[in-house]
């Protein structure tokens, strides 16, 4: 594994959010389950330039470097049995796509639609609050916005902001 400084901004990511927080010790393993995969991870026998992380205890990054090798399907499925592995073993629902992760006093909150509707009714989120983006592609987009303002998340335009006066 490479550290992501020292992968390109172009690099493709993989984003998996986890429907609860990580511990300490389950994030220590992870981290070492992934940078063993990512140090043998291959396409069409090919080695990839690849690296992972965990952000905020609940988001598990992957990233290829794809100006050295592009990653192929075969590669992709490898990686996404990894994930499923990963959910297996420290039960945990990664593959919610519904899920909005909120961030609240420095930690991530989960919510989906009618919660998160509920909670700008009530006023505790507005159209500022950040949340997690799961529309980042590449490695410049995750370190310029992994994280929105609400009014800009791709479920904006289905929930009902109140009008400030």
């Amino acid at each position: 594994m490479i550290p992501f400084s020292n992968l390109e901004a172009s690099s493709r990511v993989w984003v998996y959010a986890a429907d609860r927080t990580f511990t300490a010790s389950e994030c220590e393993a992870i981290e070492q389950k992934l940078q063993n995969f990512t140090a043998t991870w291959t396409a069409h026998d090919m080695p990839l330039q690849a690296s992972a992380k965990i952000v905020d205890a609940r988001l598990i990054v992957l990233a290829v470097n794809e100006s050295f090798h592009a990653v192929s399907g075969c590669g992709i499925d490898k990686s996404v049995q990894l994930i499923k592995e990963l959910g297996a073993t420290y039960k945990v629902d990664l593959f919610n796509r519904m899920q909005v992760l909120v961030k609240k006093e420095n930690q991530l909150v989960s919510y989906n639609k009618a919660t998160l509707q509920a909670e700008l009714d009530a006023g505790n989120v507005n159209e500022h609050t950040l949340v997690f983006n799961p529309m980042v592609q590449t490695l410049g987009d995750l370190e310029q916005s992994i994280f929105v303002p609400l009014n800009r998340f791709w479920m904006a335009p289905q929930l009902k902001f109140s009008v400030q006066a």
